[in-house]
C-alpha cells in the first residue's frame, strides 16, 4: 500500500471517529436534558403534593371547625327551645329552664373553648424525634447502658424520673441524686444520666381525665394504660397487654402506632406505659423496646416483685 492510500485511510479513520465523538456528545446532551427535564418533573411534582398536602390540610381544620360550629348552634337552638317552652308550659318550667340552661352553657363552652388548630401527628412526631436524636446522642457519646430504668421519687410520686446507667451493672440512685441531669455520686454504680420521661406528659393528661384511681396492680394498670394509648390519645390502633405479677414483668404488644418507634429514645408509647408501672406500683421499672413481625413492636416492663410485695406489707 503506498504512502497516500495509507493517508487517506488515517484520513477517514479520524473522520469516523469525529463522527463518533460528536454522535457521544449528542447522546450525553441529550440524555443531559432528560435528567433535567425529569429533575423538573420531580420538583414540579413534589411542589403539587406540598400545596396538595396544605390544601387537604386547611380543609381538614375548616371541616373541624364548621362542626364545631354546627354543634354549637344546635346546642343553642335548644337551649332558646327550652326557655321559651318554660314560659309557655308552666307545669315543667323548672326542668325546661334547666335543659335550656344546659343547651346555652354547652353551645357557649362549644363555640369558645374549641380548638383553632389541629396539629398533624407526622409535625409532632418529627418535633420529637428531634429531641430524641439529642438525647440519644447525649447517651452514646458519655458511653451509656441501653437500660431504661423509669423511677418514681419516694417524696414527690407525682416525679418520675428516667435514669440511664453508666455500667452494666448499676444501682438505681436515690431521688435527690436523679433530680440532676448528670447522676455523679460516690457509688460509681449509681452514676449516669436522668432525664425527665416523654411518658410524664401524657401521664398528667390521663390523670386529668380518669375516672377513678390509679390502679396498684400490675393487672389494672395495664387496662389503664392501653385504653388510654388507644381510646384517650389515640397514639396506636391496638395495644394487648399480658402480665406477671410473680416474675414482676408486664408485655404490651402495640400495633399501627402513630408516634414514635421502636428504635426511638424513650419512645413515648413506651414511657407513657413505663411511667404509669412506676407510678402506680411506686416502684423503679425497667423498660425495653423490641421489634416484633406481627405488631408495630414490644414494650415489656420488669421491676422486683419483692419492691411490690414489702410496699404491700408496708401499708398494711
Amino acid at each position: 500500500m503506498s504512502i497516500d492510500g495509507f493517508d487517506e485511510r488515517a484520513d477517514d479513520h479520524r473522520a469516523d471517529g469525529h463522527r463518533a465523538n460528536d454522535h457521544r456528545a449528542d447522546s450525553h446532551r441529550t440524555d443531559v436534558a432528560a435528567d433535567e427535564h425529569l429533575d423538573s418533573d420531580a420538583s414540579d411534582d413534589v411542589a403539587a403534593l406540598r400545596r396538595e398536602n396544605a390544601r387537604l390540610r386547611q380543609r381538614y381544620a375548616d371541616v373541624r371547625k364548621n362542626q364545631y360550629r354546627q354543634t354549637s348552634l344546635a346546642l343553642f337552638a335548644l337551649g332558646v327551645v327550652g326557655v321559651v317552652s318554660a314560659a309557655l308550659v308552666p307545669p315543667v318550667r323548672e326542668t325546661l329552664l334547666v335543659l335550656g340552661a344546659i343547651g346555652l352553657f354547652a353551645a357557649a363552652v362549644t363555640r369558645y373553648v374549641s380548638p383553632e388548630q389541629f396539629i398533624p401527628v407526622g409535625v409532632g412526631s418529627s418535633v420529637y424525634r428531634t429531641q430524641a436524636r439529642n438525647a440519644d446522642a447525649i447517651a452514646d457519646e458519655l458511653g451509656l447502658q441501653d437500660a431504661r430504668v423509669y423511677v418514681p421519687d419516694d417524696d414527690d410520686r407525682a416525679t418520675v424520673r428516667l435514669f440511664v446507667p453508666e455500667r452494666r451493672s448499676y444501682t438505681v440512685p436515690e431521688p435527690d441524686a436523679l433530680r440532676e441531669t448528670f447522676v455523679i455520686t460516690d457509688d460509681e454504680t449509681e452514676r449516669g444520666v436522668a432525664f425527665a420521661p416523654s411518658g410524664a406528659g401524657l401521664f398528667d393528661e390521663f390523670e386529668e381525665s380518669r375516672d377513678g384511681p390509679l390502679g396498684d396492680d400490675p393487672a389494672t394498670l395495664a387496662r389503664q394504660a392501653t385504653d388510654a394509648l388507644v381510646e384517650l390519645f389515640e397514639l396506636v390502633e391496638t395495644a394487648d397487654a399480658e402480665t406477671d405479677r410473680e416474675h414482676g414483668r408486664l408485655t404490651v404488644r402495640v400495633g399501627s402506632c402513630r408516634f414514635g418507634s421502636a428504635a426511638t429514645f424513650d419512645t413515648p408509647v413506651a414511657s407513657f406505659v413505663a411511667v404509669t408501672v412506676a407510678r402506680g406500683l411506686d416502684v423503679p421499672v425497667t423498660a425495653e423496646v423490641t421489634s416484633s413481625d406481627d405488631t408495630d413492636f414490644v414494650v415489656t416492663c420488669r421491676w422486683d416483685p419483692a419492691d411490690t410485695t414489702n410496699a404491700t406489707v408496708g401499708e398494711t
